[in-house]
């Protein structure tokens, strides 16, 4: 009986080991939230959207709306033929729909008519990918970042390929093709500068295997990682290493309270250092040249002084320099203000208490008085 009961629980794990294989659970879906990256990560991984940025109806960047905006006109009446003003607006759904090449959902705000286009087309891989210009210009801005994304899969490269050769383009042109784009990021990477202070700090987590590894892209060095969100809180940040999961980060609610109080003492005071700074370089320069006038003049040594002059380059570099220090500098104000109010917060915090402590023990007084007067 006891080796019944041993034999029994491998199998019933390897049971359940199947059902998991075989679970018809969808994978979470992946929400586009390109506003949520960082612009200079955005910029050097994703090609430029060769229709700029959106201008009118805005909201229409943030998913795939086909190009609709709000459309405005009149009421007009049946007997006086009264017009009064009223507009349009676009029947806009927040829908999951599954990318054959990235083996999930994406979460997307999608309007009606790009669902039936999408329906027509036979599913979301094809409404992207897409090749005539129109198809382009409706795609937006988030359209397009989800274009790229899965442009980067094996499927998708794997059907280029086939494209290729069914046309009858040769290998090499392909090479040819890739060698010149590896050219292009390593030159983003050459000319980026890093910014240790500015940079993002994500903690990550194990790599992404499964369905998530469907994303293999190479994240140029010197730039916040790219992300997208899978779920509340949580998001598959690309790092060198490949796609990985983020962890909840305990630090998130201080960090965003330190970055507002660090925001608001940049825009006071970051003109002010830097307009001082300027005017005082104009008029050291202003007076190392009067002083190499007269050394010319008088026929004198004018090596020291010529060496002290800055070109405008040099002047650009000591500016930036001066910038990531102010940086430093303000960054570190700010937390010591969030330290101050934090103590400030717990100390009308315990003074709440000792208030409501005085109360209670008030109230009990007062009854330990009726009862002894009853």
């Amino acid at each position: 009986m006891a080796s019944l009961l041993r034999t029994t629980r491998p199998r019933a794990q390897a049971i359940q080991q199947c059902r998991r294989t075989f679970s018809s659970t969808p994978s979470p879906a992946i929400s586009l939230q390109l506003e949520k990256n960082d612009p200079d990560a955005v910029a050097d991984s994703l090609p430029p959207y060769p229709y700029g940025p959106t201008r009118w109806y805005k909201q229409s960047s943030l998913g795939l709306y086909g190009g609709q905006r709000i459309r405005f006109g009149n009421n007009v009446g049946e007997k006086f033929e009264n017009k009064t003003r009223r507009s349009w607006q676009p029947n806009v759904l927040v829908r999951k729909l599954f990318s054959k090449a990235l083996g999930r959902v994406v979460q997307v705000r999608v309007t009606t008519r790009v669902l039936r286009t999408i329906d027509k087309l036979g599913g979301l891989d094809e409404y992207l990918l897409g090749e005539k210009e129109s198809r382009i210009r409706e795609l937006g801005e988030s359209g397009w970042w989800l274009r790229w994304a899965i442009m980067q899969t094996d499927a998708v490269k794997a059907r280029f390929v086939a494209e290729r050769q069914r046309l009858g383009v040769s290998a090499d042109v392909a090479l040819r093709e890739e060698a010149e784009v590896a050219e292009a990021q390593q030159v983003i990477e050459d000319a980026s500068e890093l910014d240790v202070d500015e940079a993002e700090a994500v903690e990550i987590s194990e790599a992404v295997g499964g369905t998530d590894g469907a994303f293999v892209v190479e994240q140029p060095a010197g730039v916040p990682p790219l992300k997208f969100r899978v779920g509340p809180g949580k998001h598959l940040v690309l790092t060198a290493e490949g796609w990985r999961r983020t962890r909840p980060d305990p630090e998130r609610l201080p960090n965003i309270a330190k970055a507002k109080i660090f925001a608001n003492l940049s825009d006071d005071l970051l003109p002010q250092w830097e307009k001082a700074l300027v005017l005082q370089l104009a008029e050291q320069q202003a007076e190392l040249k009067s002083l190499l006038k007269a050394a010319i003049k008088a026929g004198e040594a004018s090596e020291g002084i010529e060496s002290r002059i800055l070109s405008a380059e040099e002047q650009k570099q000591m500016l930036r320099e001066a910038r990531r220090e102010w940086k430093r500098e303000l960054k570190g104000r700010a937390e010591a203000e969030y330290e101050r109010r934090i103590a400030v917060r717990e100390e009308r915090k315990g003074e709440r208490k000792a208030v409501k402590r005085e109360g209670r023990a008030a109230e009990r007084e007062r009854a330990a008085v009726a009862l002894v007067e009853e």
